[in-house]
């Protein structure tokens, strides 16, 4: 198995991070001010969040936004941790 494949395998759902974080999908709607349709949308990869509904998904679950950027399918590659731009 090629190494991207074994990390790939590794990436949480949007929908794991969600029930991680204990919240359906009605509960975080209500949370970010969205509707629910739109949660399920992300969650099934249909589409991608505004950045500032991106931000406020990342502060409800408790993740980092390059956590989530990988939740949604996205190449994070070559963007630095938060860590490592002290």
């Amino acid at each position: 198995m090629r190494k991207a494949d074994e990390e790939e395998q590794n990436v949480p759902t949007l929908k794991s991070l969600r029930e991680s974080a204990n919240l359906t999908q009605p509960e975080l709607s209500r949370r970010m001010g969205v509707g629910i349709r739109i949660i399920g949308d992300w969650e099934r990869r249909e589409s991608l969040p505004r950045f500032d509904r991106a931000i406020s998904l990342a502060k409800e679950l408790g993740i980092s936004l390059k956590t989530l950027a990988r939740s949604l399918g996205l190449d994070v590659e070559g963007i630095p941790n938060d860590e490592s731009m002290n």
